[in-house]
């Protein structure tokens, strides 16, 4: 169980610096300022897991939420970002 949550933080703490290097390097306009918005307040959600750990619940919620925006994000990237 304990190699699922290791997992699980890895693949969070992986696609969170993924998602904000791609928001990085697209112009800036409101779509990237709310995603990369969305981005920073998963990430500070993660960096308190060691000190206030999750449950179960919450660290799946995560990972799904985590998921769909890296794919939002990833599509942005694709599209182009039209402002």
């Amino acid at each position: 169980m304990a190699t699922n949550k290791s997992t699980r933080l890895a693949i969070v703490e992986q696609s969170i610096e993924d998602m904000l290097e791609r928001l990085e390097a697209l112009p800036p306009n409101p779509r990237v300022r709310e995603l990369r918005s969305k981005v920073k307040i998963y990430e500070r959600a993660v960096q308190m897991w060691p000190t206030s750990p999750p449950t179960e619940a919450q660290r799946s919620a995560m990972l799904k939420n985590v998921i769909e925006l890296h794919v939002e994000v990833m599509q942005l990237g694709r599209e182009g970002t039209v402002a």
